[in-house]
Order: C-alpha cells, then sequence, then structure tokens
C-alpha cells in the first residue's frame, strides 16, 4: 500500500480545481486551520465519517484519512493513504459510515470495508480491505445482480440505491426499513415498503434515514386541459403559501431566452387592472393591496416583500442573463449529460429524478424517514422509533430537492433554496432557537442568501449559498465558539492553504446557540461535506469561462426562481378565486414558474458532477444554440416577408374560387398572371391560371381548379422547372435553394391517396417514395380497414412487414408479421388467424409452404392442437408431428394432402404405442400395437384402433395368442386362433415372440428435412450443399448487419457478439488444431444467436424435438427414437457446417497439428496419435445441441430405467445406513485404505467406528457432479477426475511408488458410488453409452466408463446383504492375460489396453 507523503505532491504542479481544504469544527483548545490536502489530482468528491475520510480524486483513485481502527492506522490529513486494491475498478462514487466505509464501481458494484460488528460491510467476517457485495434481487427468477448507482452510510447500517429506483439495505437497527426481527443483516435486502416508489437520494444518519422520493402522479390528472388550482397548506412560516400543481413540459414549451420580458409582460398586464387593454374582468387593487400589507408584517422586512423590489431584480436578472456568453436556447447542460442514474464521465450521483419529456428533474417529491427518533430528527411531531419508511407530510409539495441526515438532525433543501431542518438542536445546528424540533422548520437565513447544497454531521451543518456577489458564500452553524475569527484568521494564513483572498468577511448572528459564519472569496466552491466533528469544502482556484458561466447562470435561474415563487405567492393568491382570464394567467405562470424552477435545480445537480467531466460537449451545446438561434431569427423574417406577399396576393384576388383556396398556413411561391405559362394542348380561346404555394400546385380553368399536392409532385425541364423545384424543397425541409433539373428529391417521404391503381384503389399511403413509387418504409391503409406497415419495394410490398385483415364474418382480423416478396407473403413469418389458429414457419406465394407449426383452438376450447412440419401448398405432406391435445394423442409420421398418410407411430395419453401404417387418415394395413402392460399385438388394422385380420397378441407373462382378429382396440377383440403357453425352459420361444420396436416408423434421416432446406435457403442454397459458398457467408453477414441496425436496444454483451458475428472468417483455409478452436468458438456464438442461420437452425430443431417427445410424447418406447433422431440432428448438421467450412475432415476424420504448436488436451476430440486430433461430429456439435435437448431425452431414460431405478436406489438407501467403517469392511476394503483423520473447515478430526460420510468426501463430490453436466464427454471427464481424486486421497497413506491392483481400486469405487448417492444413475449410464463419441469408446475413459457400467451391474445384483464381484474380476483377470498385464498392474495400464 503506497501511502502519498506530501514529499511525494511536491513535485506536481498544484491543480487550479478539485482543490480540497479540511479543518475541524469542535474544540476550543484545538487550532481551527483549514488544511489543504496535498494531491497531484483534483478532488473529485469526498466523504467524512465520525473519525476518518474518504477521498475520490481523478482517475477513479480512491484515497483514506484519519482513524482507520480496522487496519490500527492513524493517517494524517495531509498524507491521505491510497486504497490500492481499488486501482482499476472504476471507482466513481464513495460514502463513509461512522466507522466503515464504502465505493460504487461504475458497473454498479459496490465495495465495502471498515468496521463490521454490526454486518455494515455485507461480510460475516472483518472486512480490513475493499470487498465486494453483490447486492441480488432474488425475488425473480432466475436471481439478478442489481445495479447500484448510489450509496450511503451510516453507523451501524448501510443504503443502495439500484438504477431501478428502489432501496437496499443491510446492517443493524430500525433504521434499515426491513421487516425482520433478525439483526445483524449480512446481505443487501430491498426495502420492501418503498417498492413501487422512485426513490430519487438516500442519506444515513447516526440511526436513521432519510429518502427523497417522487411523488405519485394523482391518477385523475388531465393534461389537455389547465388542471384546476389546488392549493396548499399554510407553512409554519409563512401566512400565504400557495402550491399549485406542478405540470410537465416537452421542449416545445421551453423557452429559455425572453423569459424575463414575459414575466414584465405579465406584471403589466396584471397592473393594468380594469383599464388593460386585454382585460376581462375587473381586478380589485384594493385586494391586492390589504394582502401585499398582510404579507410585509409575515416576511418582517424581507427584501423580496415589496413588488418595487421584485421588479427591480427581475431587471437586474433580466440583465445578467442576457449578459452571459452563450446562453444555451435548447435546454441546460444538464440536458446534454446522461440520466442521473448513470455513471457519467467517471463519476456517479442519485442525484435528480429524470423526467421522460425533457430530462429535467421533477418538483414533486416527498422525503420518507425511519429508524430512531428520540431526538425528533424522523419529523413525524414526536421522539417515536419507526421501523418501516414514514412520509413527512409537513414537506409534501415543499419541492426538496435534496436532504442530509447529521448524526441526530436532518436537513432538507427546496427548489426556492429554503433549508428546512429538524432533530437535535443542541448545538445550534437547525439555525434556529427552539429545541428539540420534532416537525420540519425553516432555518433563519440572512437576507439575500440563497441556499443550493448542504451537508450535516455529529453536531453542526454546512451550507452553500449564493449572496449578493458572483462567488457562492459558505455558511457554517453549530459550535458555540469564537468560532469565526479562529476562522478567518486559520484560512487567510494557513501555509497550507493555495487560495489566493483578496477579501474575506464574517457575519455572526447569535441566535440563541446558533452561530452562521459567512465566508466569501475569489475561489468558487462546488461542493461541501461534514462528518463526525470535521468539516470539507471542495474549490475551484480559478474558474472562468464555461464554468463560470454556469455559476452565474445557476444563481441567476435560483434567484428568478425565488422571485417568481414570491410573486405567486403575494400576487396570485389573493387572485386565486378569480375566473377569466386571470385563471389563465395563473395556469401560464405557474407553467412557467415550474420550468424556470426545474431547470435551476438540474444546473444545480451539473454543477455537483462538474468536475472531473469533460464539458467539451456542454460546451459546443451553447454555441450550437446560439446559432439555431440566429437561424430561427432568419427562419422568423423570411417567414414574415412570405405572409406580407400572401395576403396582398389574397387581398387582390378575392373572389370565391380564391377563397377555396385560402388556408391560414398557405403561402404564395408564385402564380402565372404576369409570368408566362401555357400548355402545349391548350386551345385558342382557353384560359389558364397556375399558382403555386408552399404546399400545391393549382391549376384554374374558368370557374374550375384542380389541387395538385407538392409531395407526390415530379417535374419535368420546362420554364417553371426552378420555381417548383425550390417550392418542393422547402416543402420536404430543404433550405429553398432548388436542385438541378430532375435530380429534386426522388427519394422524400409524403401522403397520398390511391385512386387508379387496381390495387391500392382508395388507399392513403404515408411513407417513402422513390420517383413517383412507394418505395423504403410506409404504411398503406385501405378503406376496408385493412392496414400493412413496413418496407415497399418499387410499389410492392417486399422485405419485412406487418398486416392486418379484418375478418367480416368473424369481426376479428387476422394480423401477419414477416417477409413479403414483390406483394406477397414469402419467407419466414407469423400469421394469425381470426379463428383463433396461429402459423409460424414459412410461406411462399402467400401459402404456407415448408417448415411450420400451426397452433388450433386453446385448452379450454372443445378442439385443441398443435401441427408442427412440413407443408406445400397450404397442406400438410410430409414429415410433421400432430399433437391432439383435446383427445389425448400424439401422430409422429407422414402426411399427405392434409391427411395422415405413411408411416407414423401414435402414442396416448393412457401409455398406448402404435406403430404401423395410415392411409387416409385411418390406420390401415399391418401394424404394430403395445399397451401399458406391455402386451402387444402385431397384425392388420383396418381402421384407427381397430384390429381386421390375422395377427399375434403377445402377453407380457409371454402367452401368445395367434389367428384371427377383429373388434376395437379398447371395446374387446373376436379372436379365432391358437393360444400357446410356453414352458418353463422354452426361453428362445420367448425371444422369438418378442417384436422389435422401429420397423414401421419413418426413418430418422428422413424426418425434419423441411428444417434442414429452410436453413439450406436462408444460406442462398437451392439444395443442400447446392450454392455458393461466398454468396453463404455474405447473406450471413448482411442478417446479421440489419439485425443490428434494426435493433438500437441491445444489450452491449449482445451487440458485440453481433459485431463478432459479421466478420467471415477465414472459411477456405486448412483445419489445423491451432484454428480449429476458432471454428469452435465461432459455431458456438453462432448457435447462441437466433438470427444467425445456424441459430435459428439449433432453436427450430429444438422446438421441434421438444414438440414430439414431451407431454404425451414422453413414452418410454419412443427412446430409441429419440436418440436415432438426435444422431440424425449431427450427421444434417455436420454437412452444413462442413459446407461453410470445407476444409474440415470427414466425420471421424484426422487434423493434423502445426509442428510448432504444443501439444494440447482436448475433451471434446480423441488424440489417435501424437500431433493428430480426430474430429467427429458428436464431438463438435454436440455440446451445442444436447444441453438444449436433455430434458426431453434424460427424461425417457429414465421412464425406461425406472424399475431397475426403484431397486437400485432401494439399496443405495440400505447400504448407506451403514457407517464409513463398517461399509468399508463389508466392501472389501482393505483396511490400509480407510482414512484415520478428516478436515472439517480445516480442522483435523480422527474418524471413529461411527463417522458417516467422511471417508474419501473430494472422490464423491467429484462424483455427483455427473448429474450437473449434459454431453457425455462432460460425463466421462467427471468419471476420469473421480479415479483421480480417489488415488489423490489414498496415496498419502502408502508409499510414493504405489501401483493400483483392481482388486483393491474396485471397492473402493463402488463406496464412492454408494456414498455419491446420484439419483437415476443407469439413465445416467444409459445416456453415455449410446451417444459417447466413438472414438473415445476403447480409450481410457471408455474404459474407465466400463468399470462404472459393470459397477452398477453389481448393484443391481446384489441380494441378502452379500456382493457378488467374481463376474467383474474375471473379465478383469481375462483383460490382463490378453493384454500382458498381471492382476497388480495400474488401472491406467490395463485400462489404456
Amino acid at each position: 500500500m503506497h501511502l502519498c507523503s506530501p514529499a511525494d505532491e511536491q513535485t506536481f504542479t498544484p491543480p487550479e480545481r478539485g482543490l480540497l481544504h479540511i479543518w475541524h469544527s469542535a474544540g476550543r483548545n484545538e487550532q481551527l486551520c483549514p488544511e489543504r490536502v496535498l494531491l497531484s489530482r483534483p478532488v473529485l468528491q469526498i466523504s467524512l465519517g465520525e473519525h476518518h475520510g474518504l477521498l475520490l480524486a481523478q482517475g477513479e483513485c480512491v484515497y483514506s484519512f484519519g482513524e482507520l481502527l480496522w487496519r490500527d492506522l492513524s493517517i494524517p490529513v495531509s498524507a491521505p493513504v491510497l486504497e490500492a486494491s481499488l486501482l482499476g475498478k472504476t471507482v466513481v462514487r464513495v460514502a463513509a459510515g461512522g466507522f466503515h466505509c464504502g465505493a460504487l464501481g461504475e458497473q454498479g458494484n459496490v465495495y465495502m470495508w471498515g468496521e463490521n460488528t454490526a454486518g455494515q460491510c455485507g461480510q460475516t467476517e472483518r472486512v480490513p480491505e475493499p470487498f465486494p457485495v453483490s447486492v441480488v434481487d432474488s425475488e425473480v427468477v432466475p436471481p439478478v445482480v442489481v445495479r447500484v448507482v448510489d450509496l450511503a452510510c451510516g453507523r451501524e447500517h448501510s443504503l443502495a440505491l439500484s438504477a431501478q429506483n428502489e432501496l437496499w439495505a443491510w446492517g443493524s437497527g430500525c433504521q434499515l426499513g426491513l421487516v425482520t426481527s433478525t439483526f445483524p443483516v449480512w446481505r443487501p435486502q430491498k426495502v420492501e415498503h418503498l417498492t413501487g416508489r422512485h426513490v430519487i437520494q438516500v442519506a444515513c444518519g447516526a440511526y436513521h434515514s432519510l429518502a427523497l422520493v417522487r411523488s405519485l402522479p394523482p391518477q385523475d390528472s388531465n393534461t389537455q386541459n389547465p388542471p384546476k388550482k389546488t392549493e396548499r397548506g399554510q407553512s409554519p412560516h409563512y401566512s400565504l403559501t400557495e402550491k399549485e400543481e406542478l405540470f410537465t413540459t416537452d421542449d416545445a414549451h421551453y423557452c429559455p431566452l425572453g423569459v424575463d420580458s414575459l414575466i414584465f409582460d405579465l406584471l403589466s398586464y396584471s397592473n393594468s387592472g380594469p383599464s388593460g387593454p386585454y382585460s376581462s374582468s375587473p381586478v380589485c387593487l384594493e385586494e391586492v393591496r390589504l394582502c401585499l400589507e398582510k404579507e410585509k408584517q409575515s416576511l418582517q422586512g424581507q427584501k423580496s416583500s415589496s413588488l418595487t423590489n421584485i421588479h427591480q431584480k427581475g431587471k437586474s436578472a433580466a440583465s445578467r442573463r442576457r449578459s452571459l456568453p452563450g446562453t444555451p436556447t435548447h435546454g441546460s447542460p444538464r440536458r446534454r449529460r446522461p440520466c442521473a442514474c448513470r455513471p457519467s464521465s467517471g463519476r456517479t450521483q442519485a442525484a435528480a429524478p429524470e423526467e421522460a419529456d425533457d430530462g429535467l428533474p421533477s418538483l414533486e417529491t416527498e422525503v420518507w424517514s425511519w429508524g430512531r427518533g428520540s431526538e425528533g430528527q424522523l419529523g413525524h411531531g414526536d421522539q417515536l422509533a419507526r421501523l418501516q419508511p414514514l412520509c413527512i407530510k409537513s414537506l409534501t409539495g415543499e419541492e426538496v430537492i435534496k436532504v442530509a441526515a447529521g448524526s441526530h438532525h436532518s436537513l432538507a433543501l427546496t427548489a426556492q433554496c429554503q433549508v428546512y431542518s429538524w432533530g437535535s438542536n443542541m448545538c445550534g445546528q437547525l439555525g434556529h432557537v427552539n429545541s428539540p424540533v420534532t416537525v420540519p422548520q425553516q432555518a433563519k437565513l440572512s437576507d439575500g442568501l440563497r441556499v443550493w447544497s448542504l451537508s450535516a454531521g455529529q453536531s453542526h451543518s454546512l451550507l452553500l449559498a449564493d449572496g449578493d456577489c458572483v462567488q457562492p458564500v459558505l455558511l457554517y452553524c453549530g459550535q458555540q465558539q469564537d468560532f469565526a475569527k479562529e476562522f478567518k484568521q486559520g484560512w487567510k494564513f494557513s501555509p497550507h492553504s493555495y487560495l489566493d483572498l483578496d477579501y474575506t468577511y464574517v457575519c455572526l448572528t447569535l441566535l440563541h446557540l446558533t452561530l452562521i459564519v459567512t465566508l466569501t472569496t475569489l475561489c468558487g466552491f462546488f461542493c461541501v461535506c461534514v462528518g463526525g466533528q470535521t468539516c470539507a469544502v471542495l474549490t475551484d482556484h480559478n474558474i472562468m469561462g464555461f464554468i463560470s458561466a454556469i455559476h452565474e447562470l445557476a444563481s441567476r435561474e435560483r434567484q428568478f426562481y425565488s422571485w417568481l415563487s414570491d410573486i405567486r405567492k403575494v400576487l396570485l393568491t389573493p387572485l386565486r378565486n378569480r375566473g377569466g382570464r386571470i385563471s389563465t394567467i395563473k395556469y401560464y405562470f405557474v407553467h412557467l414558474s415550474t420550468l424556470i424552477g426545474r431547470h435551476a435545480t438540474s444546473l444545480s445537480y451539473f454543477l455537483h458532477d462538474v468536475q472531473g467531466r469533460d464539458l467539451t460537449v456542454e460546451y459546443q451545446s451553447l454555441h450550437q444554440g446560439c446559432s439555431q438561434f440566429e437561424s430561427l431569427s432568419s427562419s422568423l423574417l423570411r417567414r414574415k416577408k412570405e405572409a406580407e406577399t400572401t395576403f396582398v396576393f389574397w387581398k387582390t384576388h378575392s373572389g370565391k374560387t380564391t377563397e377555396v383556396l385560402r388556408l391560414p398556413r398557405r403561402r404564395v411561391v408564385c402564380e402565372s398572371s404576369n409570368r408566362s405559362l401555357t400548355l402545349q394542348s391548350a386551345g385558342r380561346f382557353s384560359n389558364h391560371w397556375f399558382i403555386l404555394f408552399n404546399d400545391a400546385l393549382v391549376h384554374t380553368q374558368f370557374s374550375s381548379h384542380h389541387v395538385y399536392p407538392l409531395t407526390c409532385l415530379w417535374v419535368k425541364p420546362n420554364k417553371w422547372l426552378r420555381s417548383l423545384n425550390q417550392a418542393v424543397d422547402l416543402v420536404l425541409g430543404g433550405g429553398g435553394q432548388g436542385s438541378s433539373p430532375g435530380l429534386t428529391a426522388m427519394s422524400r417521404t409524403a401522403s397520398y391517396t390511391f385512386t387508379g391503381d387496381e390495387r391500392f384503389k382508395d388507399a392513403q399511403y404515408t411513407g417513402s417514395w422513390l420517383a413517383g413509387r412507394v418505395h423504403g418504409r410506409g404504411t398503406m391503409k385501405w378503406p376496408d380497414g385493412q392496414i400493412y406497415t413496413g418496407n415497399f419495394k418499387n410499389g410492392l410490398e417486399d422485405g419485412y412487414g406487418e398486416c392486418m385483415i379484418p375478418n367480416k364474418v368473424l369481426n376479428k382480423p387476422d394480423t401477419y408479421q414477416g417477409q413479403w416478396r414483390e406483394g406477397k407473403i414469402h419467407g419466414f413469418g407469423k400469421y394469425k388467424y381470426a379463428s383463433g389458429e396461429v402459423y409460424e414457419g414459412c410461406f411462399c406465394d402467400g401459402q404456407r409452404h415448408g417448415y411450420g407449426m400451426l397452433s388450433s383452438g386453446k385448452l379450454a376450447k372443445t378442439s385443441s392442437s398443435v401441427f408442427i412440419g412440413h407443408w406445400v401448398h397450404d397442406r400438410k405432406t410430409g414429415y410433421g408431428v400432430y399433437d391432439d391435445i383435446t383427445r389425448g394423442e400424439k401422430y409422429m409420421g407422414l402426411w399427405q394432402d392434409d391427411q395422415r398418410h405413411g408411416s407414423s407411430v401414435v402414442v396416448t395419453q393412457y401409455g398406448v404405442y402404435y406403430e404401423g401404417t395410415f392411409k387416409e387418415n385411418k390406420m390401415s394395413g399391418p401394424g404394430l400395437l403395445v399397451s401399458e402392460d406391455d402386451t402387444v399385438f402385431h397384425g392388420e388394422f383396418s381402421d384407427d384402433w381397430t384390429v381386421n385380420g390375422k395377427g399375434v397378441l403377445s402377453l407380457s407373462n409371454g402367452d401368445c395368442l395367434d389367428g384371427m382378429f377383429s373388434g376395437e382396440w379398447s371395446s374387446g377383440l373376436k379372436v379365432v386362433g391358437m393360444y400357446t403357453k410356453p414352458g418353463i425352459y422354452e426361453t428362445e420361444s420367448k425371444e422369438r415372440n418378442s417384436v422389435k420396436l422401429g420397423q414401421y416408423v419413418v426413418p430418422a434421416a428422413q424426418r425434419w428435412i423441411c428444417v434442414f432446406d429452410e436453413c439450406w435457403s436462408r444460406l442462398g442454397c437451392e439444395a443442400a450443399g447446392k450454392g455458393d459458398r461466398t454468396t453463404a457467408w455474405e447473406n450471413i453477414a448482411v442478417t446479421i448487419t440489419t439485425v443490428r441496425r434494426q435493433s438500437p436496444d441491445l444489450s452491449r454483451s449482445h451487440s458485440k457478439v453481433l459485431e463478432s458475428l459479421e466478420f467471415i472468417p477465414q472459411y477456405g483455409e486448412p483445419v489445423t488444431t491451432a484454428n480449429y478452436d476458432n471454428i469452435r468458438r465461432y459455431l458456438t456464438k453462432a448457435c447462441e444467436t437466433p438470427h444467425h442461420p445456424l441459430g435459428w437452425l439449433v432453436e427450430t430443431l429444438v422446438t421441434a424435438y421438444r414438440m414430439t417427445y414431451v407431454g404425451v410424447g414422453s413414452n418410454r418406447r419412443l427412446l430409441r427414437q429419440a436418440v436415432l433422431e438426435v444422431q440424425a440432428y449431427l450427421t444434417h448438421f455436420y454437412s452444413i457446417v462442413r459446407f461453410l467450412f470445407p476444409e474440415l475432415p470427414e466425420d471421424g476424420g484426422m487434423i493434423p497439428e502445426p509442428p510448432s504448436s504444443p501439444t494440447r488436451r482436448r475433451h471434446s476430440s480423441n488424440k489417435a496419435e501424437q500431433g493428430v486430433v480426430v474430429v467427429s461430429c458428436s464431438s463438435l456439435l454436440l455440446p451445442l445441441l444436447l444441453p438444449r435437448l436433455y430434458p426431453p431425452l434424460f427424461t425417457l431414460y429414465c421412464l425406461q430405467e425406472e424399475p431397475e431405478e426403484a431397486q437400485y436406489w432401494e439399496r443405495i438407501l440400505r447400504l448407506n445406513k451403514q457407517p464409513d467403517q463398517s461399509l468399508l469392511s463389508f466392501l472389501g476394503v482393505q483396511e490400509k485404505f480407510w482414512p484415520l483423520w478428516m478436515s472439517i473447515l480445516g480442522e483435523k478430526k480422527q474418524i471413529v467406528s461411527s463417522s458417516k460420510d467422511a471417508c474419501f468426501v473430494s472422490s464423491v463430490e467429484t462424483l455427483q457432479q455427473i448429474s450437473t453436466t449434459f454431453t457425455p464427454s462432460d460425463k466421462l471427464v467427471v468419471i476420469q477426475k473421480t479415479f483421480e481424486e480417489l488415488t489423490v486421497e489414498v496415496k498419502p497413506m502408502l508409499d510414493g511408488n504405489f501401483l493400483w491392483c483392481m482388486d483393491d481400486l474396485f471397492p473402493l469405487f463402488l463406496y464412492v458410488v454408494l456414498r455419491a448417492r446420484i439419483r437415476n444413475l443407469g439413465a445416467e449410464v444409459s445416456l453415455i453409452e449410446d451417444l459417447m463419441d466413438p472414438n473415445i469408446q476403447h480409450g481410457e475413459m471408455g474404459l474407465m466408463f466400463t468399470t462404472l457400467k459393470k459397477l452398477l451391474v453389481q448393484l443391481e445384483c446384489f441380494c441378502c446383504g452379500n456382493l457378488s464381484f467374481s463376474y467383474f474380476f474375471t473379465v478383469l483377470d481375462y483383460t490382463a492375460q490378453t493384454t500382458g498385464h498381471s492382476k497388480n498392474s495400474s488401472t491406467s495400464d490395463i485400462l489404456q489396453k
């Protein structure tokens, strides 16, 4: 850890911004000396605790100083210590509690350290160094990590504000606000009482908490009309106070320039009384005068109580505003920075609530408090504690914009620059004489002071205010002593200060226990902070230019809003019952003053966050605002001239013809009465008059006229070309300069109603055009209600579009979302029919064609079904799966013209299995039927579940009935034949009578061909493997790029994945072990992205697989088909991958490793020899497919192994009742392998005869991981690691040259399997055996798997408490003899053979 000493800092030039000064406020014997903290970088933020503090410097460096009790260190403030463990964490905010610390990262991660006796650091042990604390929302599934944007710390608790404006707490005490009685709370928990509220800011006292919350909007608010005025309750400090409802404003209503003149006009109008030129109702001046006199008495001499002074202040403010360099015309700097809930320029603050419309903070706020209230610090009028957050009603409507919590008192700052305080007042820290104060009271401030920042400490408060001068003013209230003299002397003559002070004055106002000190310097204060008995202030030594202008602008706007509030209270409150124009004036006045207040508040927040930020954007915004103002001024002058010209035109050409064309917004450009313009085919005596307006061209002939909208007008070269081009350019938003002939806005956006087009007759179109034809994105609306919104090309729907087609019969519309081509539905899309059916799949020329899924009806209706499969010209044809949900049957087979026809399989919800042939939608021909009790019928069928003809019925006990059958299966069968009962020793006849499943099913390789054909089509291939490889890669890149452009709300990680997929890999290079991993990584990303053709393929295959084998399809007799289907997927999929990467070898081929590349182990591919890698479709693609297909597939394995699993589990439970040593002895494990010691939390304990689950724990835990993996290769790796862990655990008990003997290894491994207690181990073994890579079946992993498999057989043969290993040992002896090894050879040697 590096200590930053003053000597280290002397080599640096002291910065002029972010200067930090600290002094102590308590104790007469202490010398009051503001001490400069010498850092080479500006200080961005400071936070003070009881006896320590934290600094956040530029570059995300965090420093600590003071009494660091958790490290037994005392660090002087002049040499703070750097928190090295936070380097690189991008810290944007720090918070100091009573005796602990917190830091907030840019990504919302929290770090805590310090005292942790009450759990305030979020850990269960000491936290001497910063440690990450995860805020996890466990109420959602799956749980998500919450992003924190603000942090506050008390003595024994911590609060965090999330990006969703929710509050989280941890630590101890009622100040947490949690519904719990168990303390400490070690992990952050959500404060449920504030759920649904928009929390803006939080503050922590010693044992209480404050939250600034946005008020809930009124339920019956109407934003269209001026709302009725709502009177506020009277403040305890003012006799007349009115709080009208605040109104949200958008950018169109915001105009910072000219605000002062509007107010002066309003005052002039209000003072004009009945004689005013626009007065609609008399104003009683006597009523106003009486109210003003009453208000003067209540205010007792405040300057703002007279209209004269207010008017003078308005003039002063106006002059100051007009003198600012670059006053913004389109919002404040607050508008240009990110939302307060997000980090900006390396800093985070939870300052202001953001409005959705204009980005300005809301003034409709509430203050909530909870915790201990013994000193009245909660503000609820009593001294009781509150376990849950409670709103302070007296502050509702006071427009509070910031709160601060001291040890036992609280402060609130309003938008009118007033300070409310409550709680303990032992040292006068509240700013008034009352003690204690249990409800918020306004602090007494000197005239002309407007507070805009505050902070609260242990027994004092520090305020930052605007004074009569430009520079800010520092106010202090608290400890009663000769503070001002020491403060002045200490500040002015401190050798540590770099402040250049031209003058300093101190004003003392002693009110009982209150002392207010005012200090004004040429330096600029931008942040104050207090904690314990320490005060701190951040200053700028030399602020000029942009920052100075913003400071001045913020000061004047705060003054302006305070002045407007006084006018609203003094002048408009007496007139609140007046109607007419007074009510309208009052409405717009409130609207304007609210906007000014919000903007002033946003500037205050901006100045809090100005340190360490790049202000280039804000500075450019000011210049841009000035340029836009000048452009607006020129535009207004031009429009004024056009209006005057149009006025003269209408006055000259008055009459019925022109009266119809006269519109308020229409302006004349030119007309043909003074310009020669004739038609080519006009007659000798014809009369034509052309008028060009700014929105239309009018052709008048005698008494008739025709209007041509300019938005749909294309002009060919003639004498009027230039004028028409200029007019069209203007109406389309250009500068009116005209264009070259024939080039005027060939591409434009316009609205038009078709009249002659047969397809679009009477349809109204709004959107893009190209050379007179609809082209680009637009919306077409037909008179019958049909609406299309999407892309057009050459006058027809083409590309992605959404269409709604009304269905008059069902009185509901059909809707379609998907691809179009040449005016028809073509490509992939989703069609919702009015009948309730939903089709999602491929279309061709408006018909369902290719792969698709049709859902019919709902579960609550009489008929409900789902079909997924192949379509041809709107009919089911080819392979498909039909799930009849109502009947509880699932059909998996071939279709022809919407009828079941061909080989198929049918399963029912009652466990009946049928495979055979269908003809014309019914069972016909030979088939095989198996019931739930394993009764099998193999014979002829004539209808659904109807037997008719020769057949053989085999019962589950082996009895057989052969003959002629007739009848329905569920009703009863008539039989003429011979009944055969096998003898005891006739096992061969049993095997001969058993029927093999799968002889009538559709081969797995022929299923879902339509899905793979669609994938080939998306790659640009006509058929499988028939296409240009370069075109395929270009189609992939175009698809991914289109998705990125059309989806602006993608997450950062998803956007990076898409960006990486846009790049076309080097697919033509020879594949080596060096670039084979690159191919695997690309395939992994592609399969995880549904917009990629391979990702769509995986997603669709998973859907088809789940549709087949989930629900009714979970029949154990479908297991073999399910396994073969997965293998068919891999074969087809690998052919597509080999098309994209042609240098990949065939399935089972080898890839040579380059000579310079070191040999690496790969668990997904097996090394046949040194430097060669064997690649198979299962090793490459199974990890991409199987995790998604695992649930239905493993369910089938469990159903298949269910009887054996029951016996296996019963034996596992019986044997696990035995202690370790008894079980080891029973299994025949030699005593030399018995562990004698076990480790519990790092402590060694002896294993006794009664110990259970204490031996070979690591091996047992490793084997248990087999249930958490999906692919056979991962499961085999778990088995291999189990053997390795077993060897590691045994070696300490034996010699170093120990070699395993299979007689010793097998019982030990059996013990590990028993103690692992793995459910469905038989299903796990069967899955591995069916899907494992054939290249590793005979390797080391394959023989280890064989060991596990034979061990499972031994468990199934367990009988009467004895285990027989003779069979397996016989196999091992034979293996040892044939391979030339002894029985005592190592496991690896035997397994490798």
